[in-house]
């Protein structure tokens, strides 16, 4: 497996198992955010009910220009988009013998925009044929990358009545976006809406993030791009993650986030060590 990349997540929140912070100490600002964060989650009980998920994938589809592949053990090559796509069978098929309830949609990132491509089925076959039928888009470097865009879709297809707070009973069931931003130029912009808060600070929607991105340098947005993608979330729920060019980090970040947002840890509360009772 090629080392070489560099992940953001050392630096910032790793992948691995000592997952003790969720800032860098120099940035007391989002050290503080995340202290707030802690406070509000320690106030909510949601049920730890395995209901049915929806979920909506968002696969970046636009690619920078020159942008290097992941490297497996083989010393194959593969580009971003079809690593994503491999990562993405393994996922759904998991996920469907867990609870074939669940259901998925797909949003893919053109260069400026974001478009609806397939509606919530619960049919595997179905949707991995949209997934290996995306191809990938050349994208010149942009300032910013508008997500607003996205959620602005996520609002109009979700009835968010559905999506209430209720403590008496578990929900028929939770949303989940699990967004694959790929860009290492395009800073996300996110700009905050009635609709978008009321979204984002519902008890049963989550965000997950998944960054693939260039070994990241100082001619590149990396840092900033994984320290904006962090602050979508307002509820302290969201598993993200930055795996560079690393296929084996890539997978393993998917695997993690095969887990149920009402059955999981906290981020920085989750431990993958494996330990063996003592039954002498």
């Amino acid at each position: 497996m090629n080392t070489s990349s560099s992940s953001l997540s050392d630096n910032i929140i790793p992948v691995s198992n000592d997952e003790e912070k969720s800032c860098l100490e120099s940035d007391s600002e989002d050290c503080d955010t995340s202290n707030i964060i802690e406070k509000v989650i320690d106030k909510n009980s949601l049920p730890s009910y395995n209901v049915p998920e929806k979920i909506i994938i968002v696969i970046d589809r636009a690619y920078d220009e020159n942008c290097t592949y992941f490297e497996v053990a083989s010393g194959k090559k593969w580009p971003p988009l079809f690593m994503l796509q491999h990562a993405l069978k393994i996922f759904l098929h998991n996920k469907s013998q867990i609870n074939p309830e669940h259901e998925y949609a797909i949003i893919q990132l053109n260069e400026y925009t974001a478009t609806w491509v397939h509606d919530f089925t619960s049919s595997i076959q179905d949707i991995l044929a949209s997934v290996r039928s995306l191809t990938e888009l050349p994208c010149e470097p942009e300032d910013i990358f508008d997500l607003n865009k996205v959620f602005d879709i996520i609002n109009e297809k979700l009835d968010y009545v559905d999506l209430s707070y209720c403590t008496t009973t578990p929900p028929s069931y939770v949303v989940r976006t699990i967004l694959f931003y790929g860009r290492s130029y395009s800073l996300p912009k996110l700009t905050q809406t009635h609709e978008l808060e009321r979204l984002l600070n519902s008890p049963y929607f989550t965000v997950d993030i998944v960054m693939t991105h260039e070994p990241p340098d100082s001619g590149n947005n990396c840092e900033q791009i994984f320290k904006s993608l962090q602050k979508i979330d307002m509820k302290g729920s969201s598993y993200t993650f930055s795996v560079s060019r690393n296929a084996s980090n890539l997978h393993c970040a998917m695997a993690k986030i095969l887990s149920h947002p009402l059955q999981r840890p906290h981020q920085v509360d989750a431990n993958y060590n494996l330990k063996f009772l003592n039954t002498k």
